[in-house]
């Protein structure tokens, strides 16, 4: 029970960012279905990365290992799988609610599969696993939800009633930010030697979650983002304003242990997304409490 609670722990603050972005809150029959829904999702995920993991990948290189593993035990299985998730739930709200509910059906299934994933690396290392996941790996998921939702809100919103190009994207986009994160992580694990791909990662979690937030942004600017009847969970940007408080002495404080211990790694990690977060969060308080949005 204990492994569960601070397994869905980040999940449940980042859903509620979604929901403070999107403006609007699911019933809570409706956040339940989604996140089991991406839990059984990751089961077949992991049933599909399982027989892959079957294929031999002996003689590679480590930068071919890290390639295949990212891409095929990662990447593609888990967001075509989210992808699935995502295209088949939610018809009802989104006849009832508008095209920009998208974005908090994707990341609540990413959510779902994250806290599914968690739970396994908590069982298997413990609290220090859970604390670098927390603040890494989940905000990494919901970052992927928020790219993928995006597109699929954007591709909503077309005038022909869905605009392929942008579906294509809606899975595209987020299986190459997936690679290219697992990537560098997977390549620093296979060759430890290598001091670069640590060096970058920072850099690349600040690069997807500043588009996917800016995307998420765009696609709720839209005029038929949201048409049908619903109740703000954060009209005057005060949610907003706290969290981009709180987020920001989240990332002072990370940044301040690793000046207190330098040679502790993945620190820096640690300390990107809260930092887009905060970034974020402050802007759409600011624009609130102007009433632009």
């Amino acid at each position: 029970m204990i492994s569960f609670f601070i397994a869905i722990l980040p999940a449940l603050l980042l859903w509620e960012i979604a929901a403070i972005k999107v403006n609007v809150r699911l019933p809570k029959a409706t956040r339940k279905r989604l996140f089991k829904l991406g839990a059984r999702f990751a089961l077949l995920a992991l049933l599909i990365e399982l027989l892959e993991s079957l294929v031999p990948e002996t003689g590679l290189s480590p930068v071919a290992h890290a390639c295949v593993r990212a891409l095929l035990l990662a990447a593609v299985p888990e967001e075509l799988v989210k992808f699935a998730a995502v295209s088949r739930f939610g018809k009802r709200e989104l006849d009832e609610i508008g095209p920009g509910i998208a974005i908090l059906i994707a990341v609540g299934c990413s959510l779902g599969f994250a806290v599914f994933e968690n739970k396994l690396y908590v069982l298997g290392g413990g609290f220090m696993v859970w604390v670098i996941r927390a603040l890494s790996a989940v905000p990494m998921h919901a970052i992927f939800g928020f790219t993928m939702g995006s597109f699929m809100a954007l591709s909503w919103q077309s005038r022909n009633g869905s605009d392929n190009r942008l579906v294509l994207l809606a899975l595209v986009v987020p299986m190459a930010f997936h690679f290219s994160y697992d990537f560098l992580i997977y390549l620093h694990g296979y060759a430890p030697a290598l001091v670069w791909p640590q060096k970058i990662l920072p850099v690349l979690m600040l690069v997807e979650g500043l588009f996917a937030l800016i995307l998420t942004n765009h696609a709720m600017n839209g005029q038929t983002a949201l048409y049908g009847f619903r109740t703000p969970v954060d009209p005057k940007g005060n949610r907003a304003l706290g969290f981009s408080a709180a987020l920001l002495l989240l990332t002072f404080a990370i940044l301040a242990l690793k000046l207190s211990f330098p040679s502790v790694h993945g620190l820096v990690m640690c300390a990107a997304l809260p930092l887009v977060f905060t970034l974020d969060l402050g802007l759409i308080a600011l624009a609130r409490s102007r009433g632009y949005a």
